[in-house]
């Protein structure tokens, strides 16, 4: 019952708060993440003021964190957040996995917007 209540808390919080904005490491990938789309950025615009696609994602929640996995420039993102209220660059990451197969994974850093 626990749990149950913690992930209803948690998909709460996520839907009720403001969206995330992440970034990889040298600011390669941007994006911003809200309760049902995954906005990208131009690469290297740290304001994030030129929108390059927002598109619907798929997620699912655990106890405090949440996987949003969509599909952008041909290639499959997973972007995982572990905890929504304690952001953590070691486990907070993004997979990118081309159709070919290749998969490259980033930490990221996130910060409510």
């Amino acid at each position: 019952m626990k749990t149950l209540v913690m992930t209803f808390f948690a998909l709460l919080t996520f839907t009720a708060s403001a969206s995330v904005l992440c970034h990889t490491p040298r600011m390669n990938k941007i994006f911003e993440v809200s309760d049902k789309r995954v906005t990208f950025f131009n690469e290297f615009d740290s304001k994030a003021k030129r929108e390059l696609a927002s598109v619907v994602s798929r997620s699912k929640s655990n106890d405090m964190g949440v996987t949003k996995v969509v599909e952008f420039e041909n290639q499959k993102h997973t972007i995982h957040i572990a905890n929504m209220n304690s952001f953590s660059d070691v486990n907070d990451y993004i997979i990118i996995r081309s159709r070919s197969g290749h998969e490259v994974t980033y930490p990221l850093s996130c910060e409510k917007k």
